[in-house]
This record gives C-alpha cells, structure tokens and sequence, in this order.
C-alpha cells in the first residue's frame, strides 16, 4: 500500500517538521511510515530536575517518547535506521565510529532502501543540504534519503534481497521553514518577552524565502495534535519553546501550515502545490 516516508534525524524532528501532515495522511487512510536515523542519545534533557540521572537511559526514554508521539499522530509504522546520535560537529560524539556521520555512506543508504522497497511509498521527505541548522545527522539524513530515493531501483548497486521488488518513489520533498514563519515566530516571542532585540536582529532573515517553498499543506485540524506529540517528547522538548508559546492567533501561520519543497518527481504536478500527493491521486 503506498503513502508517505518521512525520513528524520532524531526522535522528535518528525513532529517539529511534519507532524501535522504525518497526522493528516494517517487519517486519510494513507499508509504513513516515520523512520529514524539515530537513536537521540547526545540531545539535551528537559523537563526532569535531575537530568544526570536520565543520562544512563536516555536512549531507552527517546524509544517510548517517540512510541507515544508517534500514537499520538496515529502512525503505526516506525524503524530506527540504528545508529548512534552524531552530537554537533567537532564534538567527542561526532566521531563515535557507531554514530550515523561515521556511518559508510553505502550501508547506511542500503539500511534506507530496504524500508523503501518494503513499504513502496509515492512520497518522501528529507532535510535540506545544510540539515536546516548545519546538525550532522540533518545534513546526513539529506545524503542518505538522496540515495536511497533513486537508489531503491537501482539493482547493481543494491540488489534485490529475498522478496523485494523494485520500487520507484514519485515524489521526493525537503521539509522547510518559510521564512514568513520565521518572522511570526521572532515577532510574538519578541512581544512575549522570550526573546531579545539582539537575539531578533540575529534570527532576522533565517528560513527558506517563500518563493521557494513548493508545497503548504494546511494541518490546522491537527494542531492540537502536533502539540500534544511534541509534549510526549518530554525530555526533549521544554515546556517554553517556541511553538509550545505560540499566541492563539500565531497557531495557524505557526503550526497550522507544513512547508515543503519538492525537489524531485516523477509525476506531473503544479509548482504551487497543498497537498504532498497531488499529481498522484
């Protein structure tokens, strides 16, 4: 039954990014499938008062948060890739030979290929070259996902296991922040006193230009369910953050819309799209 891959970094970027089309999609009747590249070990601890205690099952806590958001969402189908959160650049993790930067770039797009060629979706989504914010794991999810998008039917590099069939994905989207989001967002932070002018001028201009944005897709009716899957990432996600602290009137622009652009297809579709399957149903 073909659907949606979305492919992401840590546990909870699916929500951050896409959990309102993943929760759209699943109602539709969609088959959705999230997979996760690493396991969250190196990401900061929020919300416990002891976050050295959390430390030891860190790992085991990111696997039933994201288990609770992702049944939140009601998406059924999620993998690990399985391998080991990178941290940020020039940091001791990063060189962790388990951690997914490290990974041979092959066997961690075979890992990939075998999902796609298992599940057969029309769509997927990646991050963007720089991975967003330059995150190792983002900018590896985007050369991983690449490869696997056009290499789940190529038979010489990755040969068919026992029963797999080719597959060719439709349509291939990175996730994106409009930087009118962006602006929304700086804007009522600035109003709410949870951020400063400094801090305003130096987020000013980050984002995709809004001309470059392909796809919005409205998930207002699950914004309410976006929210309480980001609250299921507790030691992830603090209780103040941005989209946790957006005003009533911000919701939609901030997450009411999920922003996509398409960079590959195999279909006819409009530049301007709001829906990720159009061209396909």
């Amino acid at each position: 039954m073909p659907g949606l891959l979305a492919f992401h970094a840590h546990p909870d970027d699916e929500v951050t990014s896409t959990g309102g089309a993943l929760a759209r999609y699943a109602a539709a009747g969609e088959q959705v499938v999230v997979v996760t590249a690493t396991d969250g070990a190196e990401g900061e601890v929020h919300n416990y008062d002891d976050p050295d205690s959390i430390r030891p099952r860190l790992v085991e806590l990111r696997v039933e948060e994201i288990a609770e958001a992702l049944a939140v969402l009601g998406v059924p189908n999620h993998h690990f890739l399985g391998y080991r959160d990178s941290g940020m650049m020039g940091t001791e993790p990063n060189e962790n030979p388990e951690c997914f930067w490290q990974a041979d770039f092959m066997e961690a797009t075979a890992r990939l290929v075998r999902l796609v060629r298992r599940y057969r979706p029309e769509v997927m989504t990646i991050y963007d070259p720089f991975g967003g914010y330059g995150h190792p794991d983002h900018i590896q999810v985007h050369r991983v996902g690449m490869a696997a998008y056009f290499g789940s039917d190529d038979l010489r590099r990755f040969p068919l296991e026992e029963g797999e069939e080719v597959w060719r994905v439709s349509k291939l989207y990175m996730t994106s922040w409009p930087r009118s989001r962006v602006e929304v967002m700086i804007r009522s932070r600035l109003a709410a006193g949870l951020m400063t002018e400094e801090e305003a001028e130096e987020a000013s201009g980050w984002g995709t230009p809004d001309e470059e944005i392909t796809a919005l897709v409205d998930v207002i009716p699950w914004a309410d369910h976006k929210v309480a899957a980001l609250r299921a990432h507790r030691s992830q996600i603090p209780e103040d953050w941005f989209m946790l602290q957006a005003p009533e009137e911000d919701v939609p622009k901030v997450l009411g819309l999920e922003a996509f652009q398409r960079i590959y297809s195999r279909v006819d579709a409009p530049f301007r799209e709001d829906d990720l399957f159009t061209g396909l149903r």
